[in-house]
């Protein structure tokens, strides 16, 4: 079944809703932890300044900064972890 391209985000259920978020949270986590790697100490400083505050303001900007090329980044990273949901969904069946 093809999702619908039609639908929003807020058409869908709350449980998927949930699990889009976590799966979001998963990817950006995955692509901070690979830039934090390539990081020199200053910039690694910065970004633990821009992650320990509340203001999505301040990572925001520190990723236009440091992380211009984060769409890949994260598209890469999806990619990724898409293809290991399906290993592991097929394990399963």
């Amino acid at each position: 079944m093809k999702p619908d391209k039609n639908k929003t985000p807020e058409d869908l259920p709350e449980d998927q809703k949930k699990l889009g978020l976590r799966v979001f949270d998963l990817v950006l986590d995955r692509v901070l932890r690979r830039v934090y790697l390539e990081f020199n100490e200053a910039e690694k400083s910065e970004m633990e300044k821009a992650f320990s505050s509340d203001s999505d303001k301040e990572r925001e900007k520190f990723i236009k900064k440091y992380v211009p090329n984060f769409k890949e980044l994260f598209e890469e990273e999806a990619k990724k972890i898409e293809a290991e949901l399906k290993v592991e969904i097929e394990k399963q069946v």
